[in-house]
C-alpha cells in the first residue's frame, strides 16, 4: 500500500491510496479538474472510486467532473446535498451514499466509513485496507476530534489533519501589537480562531489521538495534512512527531 497526497491544505485537497499493482482510491477532489488530471498523469483507469470527507470545495471541487467521467464517487448525503447532487441530476448513477460504519467493498480494498466532527454536514473519515497485502491506513483530516478506537487494525500508514497549534493561534488572538510584530505574525480574525478550535484537528490532540488509539506495531509512515501555514511550524510539527512516535512523517510542501 502506498499513500500520495497530491494537494492538501485550506485550498486545496487530493490524495491517493494505491496497491502495489496500481490499483487506486483517490481520496477528496478539491481541485479543479484540470489540475486532478495533471497531477493523475492524465489517467483514470487505474481509479477504483474517490472518497470525500465533506462537502467544502477544498475537497468536493472535481466530484461532478469525475462523475461525468465515468468514477464513482463515494460520500454522506449531506455531502451530496452541498456539492448540489439530487437524485433528477444526469451524474446519479455515480452517486453512492455512505454514512457511518458501512463497509465498503471495491476489487482490491475494503474501506470503514466512520463520523468525523466539523462544520459541515455528514462529515466522515475512513479506515482503508488492502485485500492483497491486509495493510491498513486511516485517513481523517477536518474534525474537530475522533473519538473511535482503531487498536485492534494495526495500521501501516496514518494520514491525519494537524491543522494548527494551539498556543500560536491563541498567541495571535491576544498578543498586543508588539508582541505581534516581535513574533513576526499577524492578528488574526476571532471567527477563524474559534473555528480552526472547534472544527480542526490541533497538534496535540492529534499526538494525543494517535498514541491512545491506534496500533502502531506495523506504522510505517505518518502523513499530516491540512497544516495551516500561519498557525503551524511544519517542520517543528514533522520533527516533534518524529520525535514522539519514531515514524517517518511527511508533510506536503
Amino acid at each position: 500500500m502506498r499513500f500520495e497526497q497530491l494537494y492538501s491544505g485550506s485550498s486545496a485537497n487530493l490524495y491517493k491510496v494505491e496497491t502495489m499493482a496500481g490499483k487506486s482510491l483517490l481520496i477528496e477532489c478539491g481541485v479543479a479538474y484540470k489540475k486532478l488530471l495533471k497531477a493523475l498523469k492524465f489517467d483514470l483507469s487505474n481509479i477504483e472510486a474517490c472518497l470525500i470527507t465533506h462537502g467544502h470545495s477544498d475537497h468536493s471541487f472535481a466530484a461532478i467532473d469525475l462523475m461525468n467521467n465515468g468514477v464513482d464517487v463515494y460520500a454522506s448525503a449531506g455531502t451530496f446535498i452541498e456539492i448540489g447532487i439530487a437524485e433528477n441530476c444526469p451524474q446519479w448513477r455515480r452517486v453512492n451514499v455512505i454514512k457511518d460504519k458501512d463497509l465498503l467493498c471495491f476489487p482490491d480494498f475494503q474501506v470503514l466509513v466512520f463520523n468525523t466532527h466539523h462544520d459541515a454536514a455528514e462529515p466522515c473519515g475512513f479506515l482503508i485496507r488492502e485485500t492483497a497485502t491486509d495493510e491498513f491506513m486511516l485517513f481523517a483530516t477536518d474534525t474537530g476530534y475522533l473519538e473511535q478506537d482503531f487498536r485492534k487494525f494495526p495500521v501501516k500508514i496514518i494520514a491525519i489533519e494537524c491543522s494548527f497549534e494551539q498556543e500560536t493561534v491563541e498567541h495571535r488572538l491576544y498578543a498586543t501589537e508588539e508582541q505581534l510584530k516581535e513574533s513576526g505574525q499577524t492578528r488574526i480574525n476571532e471567527a477563524l480562531a474559534k473555528r480552526l478550535l472547534t472544527s480542526h484537528f490541533e497538534k496535540q490532540a492529534a499526538m494525543s489521538y494517535i498514541e491512545k488509539f491506534l496500533n502502531l506495531s506495523k506504522c510505517t509512515e505518518i502523513h499530516l495534512l491540512h497544516l495551516s501555514s500561519e498557525n503551524i511550524d511544519k517542520e517543528k510539527t514533522r520533527l516533534e512527531f518524529e520525535k514522539k512516535f519514531g515514524i517517518t512523517t511527511i508533510i506536503k510542501e
